[in-house]
């Protein structure tokens, strides 16, 4: 990136400044590059979360899927669809609440809201119901809690992920645009500040030949 001069005033105040300004340019760096840290670290840890729970629903899914195979191979592929079809309907609704999570950022934690309730009599007709499509339907309600976490860990990365996005680009400005430029500037003024201390010393001493050249004469 650039680390083409600032346009200042080459003075010992300015340089003064010039130092401060990168002095506190490091300083945010290195918060940021903490901050950077933390993330990364938390974004670690909800991957595994969420490594956790798609493995869960994973199993959830293959025991019912598994489950629902047996009862149709009991009762026959035809009896399985009329039975669906006269079950009661289950309606899940979401209720999403925001929290503060690492570094303040807000996540959205999802909640799974059962419209009906579904847990106080079966969805079917239990005298013409095998146990396993009981079973496959316990399952899949279970696994859509697995879904919902899913969706909730997938959504606090995404947030995770953009945040690390910010404070990275803001971590690369500061050290290799911002730094560079004062780093310039500050041997600039510094290069200015030594010619102006040359030229000095070099017309004091003239003045002194001269004052000694004049004494000289007098006497």
């Amino acid at each position: 990136m650039s680390s083409d001069k600032m346009e200042v005033h080459p003075t010992r105040q300015e340089l003064l400044k010039l130092k401060k300004r990168k002095s506190l340019a490091e300083g945010i760096a290195d918060i940021l590059q903490k901050d950077l840290e933390t993330l990364i670290i938390s974004l670690i840890e909800f991957r595994k979360k969420a490594h956790v729970a798609r493995d869960r629903l994973y199993e959830k899914m293959d025991y019912a899927y598994s489950s629902f195979f047996k009862a149709e191979m009991k009762i026959g592929s035809i009896t399985t669809k009329e039975i669906a079809l006269s079950s009661s309907t289950v309606e899940f609704g979401i209720e999403t609440n925001i929290t503060k999570g690492v570094l303040g950022l807000p996540f959205s934690i999802f909640n799974l809201v059962k419209e009906n309730n579904i847990e106080s009599r079966s969805r079917f007709d239990i005298s013409e119901t095998p146990v396993q499509l009981e079973e496959a339907s316990s399952i899949i309600q279970e696994a859509i809690n697995f879904i919902v976490k899913l969706a909730e860990l997938t959504a606090i990365i995404r947030e995770i992920l953009e945040l690390i996005s910010i404070k990275r680009r803001q971590i690369n400005r500061i050290r290799f645009k911002i730094i560079p430029q004062l780093d310039a500037t500050i041997k600039y003024v510094e290069l200015i500040l030594e010619e102006i201390e040359r030229q000095d010393a070099i017309r004091v001493r003239v003045l002194q030949r001269k004052r000694k050249q004049r004494s000289t004469k007098k006497v």
